[in-house]
């Protein structure tokens, strides 16, 4: 990115699917799944009005995607709405602070009028340099998971 380009943070578009695809599967390739699967499932995503799908693009060309919505707590009914991003990466890691910061404020905005209350977003231990970025973004680091495949 450089100082002269300007970073937009728009609701993503159907065509911004495959640009999407290509951010998802590098940012988890083991999750990826077959390229066209990958695609359909994005492609799936951006045309869901429940979804909030976010694109950060400087001219035009897709830095970062953003996948969340909201749903009733089942852990605290009462409290609301929680919103949850599960799928959120950008194309370079030194990109986080610029690009993964308009995104996120832009998903907090747009979730919170949906009515959420509370944000959770889903990580993995093997990005430090993004689980940094959301430290540094004021969030609390609240669960680590485990898990196997069972065959």
């Amino acid at each position: 990115m450089t100082t002269e380009t300007r970073l937009t943070v728009r609701k993503a578009l159907p065509t911004d699917a495959a640009a999407i695809a290509v951010l998802a599967e590098r940012d988890d390739p083991a999750a990826a799944g077959t390229a066209e699967t990958l695609r359909s499932r994005i492609a799936a995503l951006v045309g869901d009005p429940a979804a909030t799908t976010l694109v950060a693009t400087e001219q035009e060309v897709v830095r970062g995607y953003l996948v969340g919505g909201t749903a009733r707590s089942t852990t605290r009914p009462r409290e609301g709405q929680t919103a949850r991003i599960e799928e959120f990466a950008v194309a370079d890691p030194h990109e986080w602070w610029p690009v993964g910061s308009a995104l996120i404020e832009e998903a907090r905005s747009r979730l919170r009028a949906a009515g959420a209350v509370r944000l959770i977003v889903t990580t993995s231990a093997r990005d430090p340099a993004k689980q940094a970025f959301l430290w540094r973004c004021g969030l609390t680091l609240v669960t680590e998971s485990y898990q196997e495949e069972l065959r």
